[in-house]
């Protein structure tokens, strides 16, 4: 498999625009497929909303399950955090969409409010009360997890197991209506749209099990790190290594077996160039990671990857990259920052790391290492500076930039990597510096 296999086949807007008109043909499709073959019905505007918001309300699910089912091609082409808001957009979409549905229906329908009567009402209608009932359950506990801050595996759970009642109740729904099914083309695009979720779910819960486990790695050794951190090395078992390109990340699973439900995703922090050996480096944050804390050489992890498009690759004609990262956002950089020494590229580069305090800078001799084998110079910036400081103080702002950046900055390429806010906040500074918002890459914690 080639090693850029990711940065050829997926990068740019035409890929961009085929997973959209991918996505607004499954949306619009069933109602084009219904107006067509079926006809307006009846001039009715009731009835024509009940069965536009029904049926586009189902698309929008369809959608808004595809957008997380971890498709590499999809996560390089927008990377994980975008993917993540538009699945969250598409979701409210839907949900806005049921209500909608379900107030005409209870308006059209002559029978009212006697539908949602279980016991002596039909399929059709008790399959679409469940799923709206499982529905308002997901919007709730979406809702009320800031705010309650559940362990996020039970959390994960529960939110899926929900999100599969509403699917499959929802296509029952349709299919026991039998009017919209009788045609073979309306037909047709449900049994699709089944087939595809089940081929999705399928693909992630049996397929990339199997495959993690064929590509099992073991532990090498696990050692704490300043910052709060832990390193984890991994080798490969019996097998090449998980090709993957410098920036990715992927999902790690601790147990006996690939198929258990707990797993976490991490940024790779070693070099691309040696597949067959891994590093993480974690920041110490909940169980898991007091989990990896306790890891032993010679146990068997398993991975799920990679993924994203968080990388160098397909930029090899920029004249120098310019890294950015607050706290373990150095872990895709370094990544990055290894490959290219092990390439022995010639060019031009700058790292600018952020932390509040000199204690909770990351991977530091690391990275002195790496000065030696690369053109890089390094600007380490505190916001909490203790006294006798030589390096820079304060955050990183639009006149900070300034002073570090070359004379023409809209020539290199930018990655950036940390928290949200300060992503979005060093994202715009360059905007305003004149940097072209295609040569900005982040990645954002959080995201997954």
């Amino acid at each position: 498999m080639s090693r850029h296999r990711i940065s050829e086949r997926v990068h740019g807007p035409l890929s961009r625009l085929a997973w959209f008109l991918w996505y607004a043909a499954v949306l619009l499709v069933p109602l084009f497929l219904t107006w067509g073959v079926i006809g307006p019905p009846d001039a009715n505007p009731g009835a024509a909303l009940v069965l536009s918001a029904g049926l586009v309300g189902f698309s929008a699910l369809v959608v808004a399950v595809v957008l997380p089912a971890r498709l590499p091609w999809l996560i390089a082409s927008f990377g994980i955090e975008t993917v993540l808001a538009v699945h969250r957009l598409i979701a409210l979409i839907a949900v806005l969409l049921v209500i909608v549905h379900l107030v005409a229906v209870l308006f059209v329908d002559p029978r009212g409010l006697s539908i949602l009567d279980l016991v002596h009402t039909t399929w059709a209608a008790r399959a679409a009360v469940t799923s709206t009932v499982a529905l308002v359950l997901v919007v709730v506990l979406a809702l009320r997890r800031p705010s309650r801050q559940p362990r996020y595996e039970g959390w994960r759970l529960v939110h899926n197991g929900l999100v599969a009642v509403v699917l499959v109740t929802a296509w029952l729904h349709v299919w026991w209506l039998r009017h919209l099914v009788s045609h073979v083309l309306v037909a047709a695009w449900f049994v699709a749209s089944g087939l595809l979720l089940a081929g999705l779910a399928a693909r992630r819960w049996i397929w990339l099990p199997i495959r993690s486990r064929k590509h099992a790695y073991v532990v090498v050794s696990v050692r704490a790190v300043p910052g709060d951190g832990v390193t984890l090395v991994i080798q490969a078992d019996g097998h090449a290594g998980l090709p993957f390109d410098a920036g990715q990340f992927v999902w790690l699973k601790i147990g006996s077996t690939p198929f258990v439900f707990e797993e976490h995703p991490f940024s790779i922090a070693s070099t691309a160039e040696h597949p067959e050996r891994m590093e993480f480096t974690i920041k110490a944050l909940g169980d898991f990671t007091e989990l990896l804390g306790a890891l032993r050489p010679g146990r068997r992890v398993f991975l799920d990857g990679p993924y994203g498009g968080f990388t160098i690759e397909g930029h090899e004609d920029a004249p120098g990259f310019v890294l950015i990262a607050a706290g373990v956002g150095i872990t895709p950089l370094l990544s990055m920052l290894r490959t290219l020494a092990d390439r022995e590229d010639r060019r031009r580069h700058r790292l600018i790391v952020a932390a509040r305090t000199e204690d909770e800078l990351m991977l530091r001799p690391e990275i002195t290492a790496l000065r030696t084998r690369l053109n890089l110079r390094v600007v380490e910036v505190l916001s909490r500076p203790h006294p006798g400081w030589p390096g820079e103080t304060g955050r990183i702002t639009r006149s900070f930039l300034s002073r570090q950046l070359p004379r023409r900055p809209q020539r290199l390429e930018y990655f950036i990597c940390g928290p949200q806010p300060m992503v979005s906040a060093v994202s715009r500074d360059l905007s305003g510096l004149g940097v072209p918002l295609r040569r900005i890459h982040t990645e954002r914690f959080g995201a997954v």
